[in-house]
Parts: C-alpha cells; structure tokens; sequence
C-alpha cells in the first residue's frame, strides 16, 4: 500500500520514483571507491567491534581509496553508492 502512495505521488509531481534492492549492500559499500565490507569489517546495528566505530559511522579501509580512514556518515555513504 505505500509503495501504491508513493508511486501516486511520485506521479502527481513528475518525480521518479526508485526503489532500491533490498539485498544491494549500500550501507556496507564505500561510495568512493565501492569497496564492500565482509566479515569482521561489516557495521552492525552495534557499530563494529573491531575497528571501534559507531553504527552511523563509516570507514573506508581500502588504502588506494581517497576516503581511506575518513569517518563518513553512514547514511550519507549509502545514499551516494
């Protein structure tokens, strides 16, 4: 039913309307180089252990990346890549 609303809407504004893959790993992919994070690397709801970061933070560990140790938002990253 709400994707029914949005895609009126969408209609009604002369939007397009996109839907993402819900298996595509934006959150896990970095937006500058598109490197995936797998294994001990991956952020989860807890943030990762291993690196010590938050869950809304992201980091970049591909070291010919020009985001290469940044901290990202998240968010901001999966909406870019």
């Amino acid at each position: 039913k709400f994707k029914q609303i949005l895609t009126y809407k969408c209609d009604w504004y002369g939007k397009d309307l996109i839907l993402a893959n819900k298996l595509y790993p934006s959150t896990q992919r970095c937006a500058a180089c598109g490197n995936v994070k797998k294994g001990d690397d991956k952020i989860t709801l807890y943030g990762n252990k291993k690196h010590g970061t938050k869950h809304n933070e992201y980091v970049c560990y591909n070291q010919k990346c020009p985001n290469y140790n940044k901290v990202v938002d998240r968010d901001k990253n999966a909406m870019l890549s």
